[in-house]
C-alpha cells in the first residue's frame, strides 16, 4: 500500500509542478480599427433601448415575478474536482 501512496503523490506532484505547455495559447493580432468609434456607438444604443423597453414590457405582463421563491439548490462538481477527492479519499483510507 505505501508503494501505491507514494505513486499518488509522485503522480500528484509531476501534474501539479509541470503545467501543460502544449495548451499555451499566443495573444491574437490586435486588428485595426477601421471606422471612428462614434458611429459604432449609435446602433448599440438603438438595441440597448429596444432591449429595455422589451424588457419592461415583459415586466409588466407578468405580475407574480416579485413573490418568487427560489427552487431547489444544486451543487455541482468538475470532474477535477472529483478526482481529486477520491484520490485524497483513496489516501486516507489506506
Amino acid at each position: 500500500m505505501n508503494k501505491i501512496r507514494g505513486l499518488v503523490v509522485a503522480v500528484l506532484l509531476g501534474v501539479w509542478a509541470f503545467p501543460a505547455v502544449s495548451s499555451a495559447k499566443t495573444a491574437p493580432e490586435p486588428t485595426p480599427i477601421s471606422a471612428p468609434a462614434s458611429t459604432a456607438t449609435a446602433p448599440a444604443r438603438t438595441v440597448e433601448s429596444a432591449g429595455a423597453t422589451n424588457l419592461a414590457a415583459r415586466e409588466q405582463q407578468s405580475r407574480d415575478l416579485q413573490d418568487f421563491k427560489g427552487g431547489s439548490v444544486a451543487i455541482y462538481a468538475s470532474s477535477g474536482a472529483v478526482l481529486v477527492a477520491v484520490i485524497i479519499l483513496i489516501i486516507l483510507l489506506a
